[in-house]
């Protein structure tokens, strides 16, 4: 093949390549979050012991990636998403959440959750709320984002237990 044709076929792999490249993702926000989650039907499409539920209205309270394990507590990240062209931003990204070892009641466990989150306006928030005992599991957590199955972003968090007398609780609050 002649440098030229090379040249070429290099310079189409490169446009052609960049038609399918994910969006570039910067995380803005991250830590403890206050909301309003919506009791509607589960977010479809999730994987895990109990369903995702949309939040609304979210405000972040304190940016920290060490969160102490309340039930009603809410902790994740705000995406923003880019790309070289907007209008091919997704309408939505794929979650995934690894944790140390959920059990239930009934006995089924689980290292991780699967969810979609919405993009609007170029943004997602990603996040977890202990609703259970059982889901306040100390140790490391990683969310994972992934857009067109590519990870466009990834935030580790280090959940830890409540100390001894400290409430266990933020159901009410905020």
């Amino acid at each position: 093949m002649s440098k030229r044709r090379y040249m070429a076929a290099m310079i189409l792999a490169a446009v052609s390549g960049s038609a399918v490249a994910a969006p570039k993702a910067e995380i803005v926000d991250f830590g403890v979050t206050v909301g309003r989650r919506m009791m509607a039907a589960p977010t479809p499409g999730g994987t895990g012991l109990e369903p995702a539920r949309e939040m609304k209205n979210i405000r972040y309270l304190e940016r920290a990636d060490r969160i102490e394990a309340r039930l009603c507590r809410n902790f994740g990240l705000t995406l923003k998403l880019s790309d070289a062209i907007p209008q091919i931003l997704p309408h939505q990204v794929s979650v995934r959440v690894l944790h140390p070892q959920f059990t239930r009641p009934d006995g089924k466990t689980s290292t991780q959750d699967r969810f979609p989150s919405a993009v609007i306006e170029g943004v997602t928030h990603i996040g977890f709320t202990f609703d259970h005992e059982w889901e306040m599991e100390p140790g490391g957590w990683t969310f994972i984002v992934s857009a067109g199955g590519q990870e466009i972003a990834r935030k580790d968090f280090t959940v830890t237990a409540s100390p001894p007398g400290a409430p266990n609780s933020d159901c009410g609050v905020g």
